[in-house]
């Protein structure tokens, strides 16, 4: 793996920087037991992590000749994932489907900062000689295990966390 590959400027520096940032900590908040007050803060760091990486990537245009490419316009998506989920937390929300929408929400923003990890790696690793149909192909192909692995996490962090939940009250 060159760095080169990867890294064009320093917009493209904090990128890739705040990305593996995201990408650990995203990866422990899956994984942690939740609900502690280090799961909060690591999510909070986090979720300022997947904050800068959907601003820097606003500004990267290398490998689509300086246009505006399919991960452009998952920023908003990834956006929306995340505010759906911290909302309910930030504004200490009473009603019942905050901890459901928190699940969904970060769920989806933590594993699809994942997925969007993997296709940038085949994308600048892996991919010489595809053509852009191609491109675009493989890019969806890698794309779906995510997507079924997005459901199948929050659908598993529903049930348990909701279970626990009504079992305290």
């Amino acid at each position: 793996m060159d760095i080169n590959n990867w890294v064009h400027s320093i917009t493209g520096g904090i990128h890739v920087v705040f990305s593996i940032i995201g990408l650990i900590t995203g990866g422990y908040i899956l994984l942690a037991r939740k609900g502690t007050g280090k799961h909060k803060k690591i999510g909070y760091v986090f979720s300022i992590a997947l904050l800068i990486v959907n601003i820097s990537a606003l500004f990267i245009y290398d490998f689509n000749d300086g246009k505006i490419s399919v991960f452009h316009f998952l920023i908003p998506v990834s956006l929306f994932f995340m505010i759906y989920g911290m909302y309910p937390m930030i504004i200490k929300s009473r009603k019942k489907n905050k901890l459901v929408r928190h699940i969904i929400g970060m769920n989806g923003a933590a594993i699809g900062l994942w997925a969007a990890g993997a296709t940038e790696y085949f994308v600048r690793e892996l991919s010489s000689g595809l053509n852009k149909n191609e491109l675009i192909l493989y890019s969806t192909l890698i794309s779906i295990p995510f997507a079924i692995l997005i459901t199948i996490s929050i659908t598993y962090n529903i049930k348990k966390y909701t279970t626990e939940t009504s079992k305290k009250d």
